[in-house]
């Protein structure tokens, strides 16, 4: 499937709401196992036993299940994990994104079924079949291997035929609508570059630097040797600088003393420069670092009792790239965004002409039946 066709396709049913369940409605009144299940507070148009719902947009209709399985990989961890307000505020904007996603679906497939020629279908066949044979080929042209990986996403060759008809028909309907494109001044597209130029263009220096922490009140009576923990610490410390010029593993002797970073090498993770994030001595090894050339051993070096080897794993200064490199790349985004835009605005006004009811409640719905299923396996 194309990009365009797997992303729109993975978006979500919605409109006016309404409950369904199994069964049909029981005649007469209701039995007092039956009016125990009912909420007080909402004693009309409540949910049968299966607690699912459906919401609509003209002739679609989806139900919460649909919704719940499309985010049911962002929302069963969470559920797991988290309390039920704090599940609702995580939830919420990921189940109404999944919602508004389908809407869109909905309402500019009905757009473009509405604007399209009458010979259409002719045309869509044509092209789904080139589709098909295209999924097929991806696949070695195993027409059995292809229709096995189909059945993995839930789809016969007929629903995949229709969803490609569909998605071909969208993205016709996309290109032509919102197909101008707009040619920006020199000044419009140095403005944008600097909105965001520190976000994709500019970089934090950082360092990166390993240590071999040397602790003269640990040193054994053995590594002494007859001399003070200070005089073998420095001894010591000589001799390790010694066997690193002389290509020693580097990692390898850090994890010989017992300093906070022995277990991992003595492998520092780069932080940025300046940032103040280390505290001491580290900092002052950082600060020391930055002198360095990457690849560069330093010390032994004293430090609040200690003796410190540094070597330099890696520099990064900050910078920024030129508009002048970058202005091809700015005018490509430029454009992405202002089709982004348009394409926001298209769809606004398509939801507000479709005056869809009850989205809240149907969201609410949908995030509430989630931490009913999911939240259970939360661990107390």
């Amino acid at each position: 499937m194309t990009e365009i066709g797997r992303f729109l396709g993975c978006l979500l049913a919605a409109g006016l709401f309404f409950y369904s369940g199994c069964g049909s409605k029981p005649k007469g009144k209701f039995t007092p196992e039956q009016m125990r299940q009912i909420p007080l507070a909402n004693k009309t148009n409540l949910p049968q036993a299966t607690g699912g719902m459906v919401l609509g947009v003209y002739s679609e209709t989806v139900s919460s299940e649909e919704v719940l399985l499309a985010v049911e990989e962002y929302l069963k961890p969470a559920a797991a994990a988290l309390d039920e307000q704090a599940f609702e505020e995580k939830s919420l904007p990921i189940v109404r994104k999944a919602i508004r996603g389908k809407i869109t679906d909905i309402l500019i497939y009905r757009e473009a079924r509405q604007k399209a020629p009458e010979n259409i279908d002719d045309n869509l066949d044509k092209a789904v079949e080139a589709e098909t044979t295209r999924f097929v080929a991806g696949y070695g042209n195993n027409y059995a291997l292809a229709e096995s990986k189909l059945n993995e996403m839930g789809m016969d060759w007929r629903s995949f035929r229709d969803y490609q008809k569909k998605m071909i028909m969208i993205q016709s309907y996309l290109s032509s609508t919102l197909k101008e494109e707009k040619r920006f001044s020199q000044q419009q597209l140095k403005e944008y570059y600097e909105q965001i130029k520190n976000a994709q263009y500019c970089r934090q220096g950082r360092v990166g630097f390993s240590i071999i922490e040397i602790r003269p009140e640990l040193l054994t009576s053995q590594q002494c040797a007859g001399q003070t923990p200070a005089q073998a610490a420095q001894r010591i410390g000589a001799d390790l600088v010694r066997q690193l010029q002389e290509g020693a593993d580097f990692a390898q002797l850090a994890k010989q003393y017992h300093g906070d970073l022995a277990a991992v090498g003595g492998r520092m993770m780069p932080v940025v420069i300046g940032s103040e994030s280390l505290t001491e001595p580290y900092q002052s090894l950082e600060k020391q670092a930055l002198q360095m050339q990457p690849g560069q051993i330093a010390g032994p070096l004293p430090l609040e009792g200690r003796l410190f080897i540094l070597k330099l794993d890696m520099l990064e200064t900050s910078g920024c790239r030129p508009f002048e490199e970058v202005q091809n790349e700015v005018a490509q985004q430029l454009q992405f965004e202002r089709r982004r835009q348009q394409y926001e605005a298209f769809v606004n006004g398509l939801i507000e002409k479709a005056n869809i009811a009850q989205l809240d409640r149907f969201g609410a719905f949908c995030v509430q039946e989630a931490y009913r299923r999911w939240g259970q396996n939360r661990s107390s």
